[in-house]
């Protein structure tokens, strides 16, 4: 048990150790005359020492957490003499005789702890009916009125008596009593407890108020233990509670107007009696609720009910949901007014502190919310939850204005929109008030709730197989896709952000699945509509989405037209989309982004070239795509040469040029000599002279590969790279590793058998290539450079030696003529 730290007035911490430390020592001393007495069999000596060790617990003085220690330590030591009690052969008197001694006490409250005491064993004894004695007690037990000795001795009866009940099935039913009898009890000291507990609210000066509201907080489980008691019991069954007991409690709590008396019961029975008995009486248990007092926080009462019986019914199965009747409406007719409680004006004596906090009434309809969907995962449920919402929302902003909410009642309308999302997924787009909600959000909390949207669509993998579904989606997520209204002008200021919620919205392409290519291919057109308007920060990102997912569409339509060419058309319908018209689509979602970023619209008129190349050489249509390949490579060459301006994108873009012709080999030869020397043309114009080498000698490549073999035109770019690196070197002996590059391309080509590429030719080189690097290594401003040129020349040497020794006859005889020191 918690227990509250606050001293009384007057008191501090030190005093109240004093006071305690004072206390537990009248209570030891006592305690040893009376186990002295008892080991004696002193009845009488017993019973005074007793009374002495409890007259401790008379006192005022004490805060609850200091007369709490003291009385454990006075409730331990009496536990000495209720075994002292229990055996009639210690004591040798009638039960009913010591009873009646224990009530000659002087002073009434350890005459009462006695007469408890003595109870005990009375009842254990049989010797009188248990429900007459229980009666009894309960009844005296209301002559100490004092707030927290009333509540304790309230406790110490509970504890003393709670294996002595008239319960169902124990040794004391039946002349003893029954189940209303042990109810009675427990339910008669429940409400005496709860009324001294509300009474410490009112003891003490005004000033203390906040307080003593601590202090009763941490002594509520004092109250609680009677609820628990009265769960534990085993005649209350089902029927008993629904009956019985449940309306005497629900009346009694709604009777006392008390606040925190109100919260923490309507809390504390929800966790002690089963989920089942809360199913069956969810009807008493909602009305009463109605009554309960306006400073009542209900959303904790209602989110944890809700929480507890969504769970139950879910463990226990849809026949057990189903035979339940229709639990939902039932919940909403006792919401709306529950919910409106917020809207109550302040008690009397208190003044209004602004708006209403709707946080709390959207907390709950969110756990309303989940527990519809866990159970009633339909549109139609989760729609009404949504009007109300609506409803409540509109309510407070014609009272109040229709300024921003604030931030945690914004959060809750997230929640309460992002719930149905998982299980009903695209569905939620369909209802009437899903996008009326969102409304009342700002654009940052509607951006949030869109990439909530977006990530329950990816994670859960929700398919998007119409052009309606992505319309409805992009609608509702506009606010990412583009700029609304009240959309910052700073909104792509931070780029990594803004990066990142891009990205998120691109994943929604790869979520388009339908298994025909023509319905695919009208969601990819309607989703481009939606990124055309983003602008273009945006655009960047999205287009480059969008074109790769219609490029896969060509394999799928491949494959359509091989079935429809094996079963028919009339088992496989022809497409209405082919592969030309993607390509036409492919041609202008890139043509669209060539400014925004021509570094990635370089990349893709590439790759849609090596497409249209490969569906060319697959479908043996000759010439039916190599106009289509031919564009996009003059496209590409267009970005490169309008749009790219700096050294060092160029140089990637040509290497990117060059490997694509490399693997193209359905090109018109005249057309592909087009595009290769305008390459060439520009590698041999870059600015910087080691980038000019190395992409020259890069493009002699574009001459010795699938689509061309032309040995000449490989050695003029060799020996034009030559020329360049010598020029190179001796300005910059740093730049030494060139000529190994070189010795490199020149081995490559002459193992390929490319016939302008002598051995002599690489004989002479390595020759060169150790000159230029003796002479940067004892350059000290070129050493370090020169180091791992010389690195690089052993590892080309060792090659050569290699292919000299290959177990490759041809290889061997090839390189033999190579002499290599």
């Amino acid at each position: 048990m918690s227990i509250p730290q606050n001293s009384p007035g007057g008191f501090g911490e030190h005093d109240q150790e004093r006071l305690l430390d004072e206390a537990a020592a009248v209570v030891k001393e006592q305690a040893f005359y009376m186990k002295k007495a008892v080991d004696s069999d002193n009845v009488r000596d017993a019973l005074k020492h007793a009374s002495n060790m409890i007259c401790e617990l008379r006192t005022s003085l004490m805060s609850p957490k200091s007369y709490f220690e003291l009385y454990m330590q006075v409730f331990h030591e009496l536990q000495h003499l209720v075994g002292f009690f229990d055996d009639q052969s210690k004591h040798k008197r009638k039960m009913v005789d010591l009873y009646e001694s224990v009530q000659h006490a002087g002073n009434i409250l350890p005459r009462l702890y006695l007469l408890a005491t003595v109870a005990a064993s009375y009842i254990k004894s049989l010797e009188t009916p248990a429900k007459e004695i229980l009666k009894d007690v309960n009844e005296l037990c209301k002559g100490v009125q004092h707030p927290l000795r009333g509540l304790f001795l309230r406790y110490y009866l509970s504890q003393m008596l709670k294996d002595r009940l008239p319960d169902t099935g124990s040794g004391y039913e039946g002349d003893g009593g029954d189940i209303h009898d042990a109810f009675e009890f427990i339910y008669t000291n429940l409400i005496e407890s709860n009324r001294l507990w509300i009474r410490m609210q009112n003891q003490g000066p005004a000033r203390d108020k906040e307080k003593r509201e601590k202090e009763r907080h941490d002594l509520r489980v004092l109250v609680g233990a009677n609820l628990v008691r009265l769960s534990q019991l085993e005649g209350m069954t089902l029927d008993f509670y629904a009956n019985t007991a449940l309306p005497k409690i629900l009346e009694q709590v709604v009777t006392f107007k008390d606040t925190m008396a109100q919260q923490y019961l309507f809390e504390s029975m929800i966790q002690v009696f089963p989920d089942e008995f809360h199913i069956r009486t969810l009807e008493q248990t909602l009305s009463a609720y109605g009554r309960a007092l306006p400073t009542v926080d209900m959303k904790p009462i209602m989110v944890t009910l809700m929480k507890r019986l969504a769970t139950y019914l879910s463990e226990s199965g849809n026949d057990a949901t189903q035979s339940q009747g229709d639990i939902f409406t039932l919940f909403r007719s006792h919401l709306q007014s529950i919910l409106e409680r917020a809207f109550q004006p302040p008690a009397q004596g208190q003044t209004a502190s602004g708006p209403p906090d709707m946080a709390a009434p959207l907390e709950v309809l969110s756990a309303f919310m989940e527990f519809t969907v866990s159970l009633y995962p339909d549109q139609a449920r989760v729609d009404i939850i949504l009007g109300s919402a609506a409803e409540l929302l509109q309510k407070y902003q014609s009272l109040h204005g229709d300024g921003p909410l604030p931030e945690r009642a914004a959060g809750k309308i997230v929640d309460l929109l992002s719930g149905p999302m998982k299980s009903l997924g695209l569905g939620v787009l369909q209802m009437e008030h899903f996008s009326s909600l969102a409304r009342f959000l700002s654009f940052q909390t509607q951006k949030q709730l869109s990439l909530s949207m977006v990530s329950a669509i990816v994670e859960d993998n929700h398919a998007l197989s119409s052009v309606e579904d992505v319309t409805a989606l992009f609608n509702f997520i506009a606010v990412l896709i583009k700029d609304q209204d009240d959309t910052p002008h700073d909104e792509g200021k931070n780029k990594q952000r803004f990066a990142e919620e891009q990205n998120k919205v691109c994943k929604l392409v790869h979520q388009v699945r339908n298994p025909d290519t023509d319905v695919e291919f009208q969601i990819f057109t309607a989703m481009r509509g939606f990124f055309g308007q983003g602008g273009p920060q945006r655009l960047a990102f999205t287009l480059h989405a969008i074109f790769y997912a219609a490029l896969g569409l060509i394999p799928k339509i491949q494959a359509r037209e091989k079935l429809r060419a094996e079963q028919g058309d009339e088992a496989v319908p022809p497409p209405q989309i082919t592969m030309k018209k993607v390509f036409q689509f492919l041609h202008k979602t890139n043509t669209a982004l060539m400014q925004q970023a021509p570094e990635v619209s370089l990349q893709l008129w590439l790759t849609a070239s090596v497409a249209a190349d490969q569906v060319e050489r697959e479908t043996g249509a000759q010439g039916a795509y190599e106009p289509i390949c031919y564009e996009f490579l003059t496209q590409a060459l267009v970005v490169f040469e309008e749009e790219i301006s700096d050294s060092a994108k160029q140089y990637k873009g040509i290497h990117s040029l060059v490997g694509t012709l490399c693997k193209i080999a359905a090109l018109d030869p005249d057309n592909f000599d087009n595009v290769s020397q305008k390459v060439t043309r520009h590698a041999a114009r870059l600015l910087k002279k080691p980038m000019q080498c190395r992409a020259v000698s890069a493009c002699s490549q574009l001459f010795w590969c699938d689509a061309r073999r032309d040995s000449k035109r490989v050695r003029e770019c060799l020996e034009r790279c030559l020329k360049t690196c010598e020029a190179v070197v001796q300005s910059d002996a740093g730049q030494v590793g060139l000529w190994v590059e070189m010795l490199d391309r020149y081995v490559y080509y002459y193992e390929v058998d490319c016939e302008d590429v002598s051995s002599t030719f690489i004989e002479n080189l390595l020759q060169i290539c150790k000159e230029h690097v003796d002479f940067a290594l004892k350059d000290p401003q070129s050493q370090a450079e020169g180091a791992k040129a010389a690195s690089h020349l052993k590892c080309t040497s060792q090659y050569l030696k290699k292919m000299k020794q290959s177990d490759d006859a041809g290889l061997a005889a090839k390189f033999a003529a190579l002499t290599v020191s």
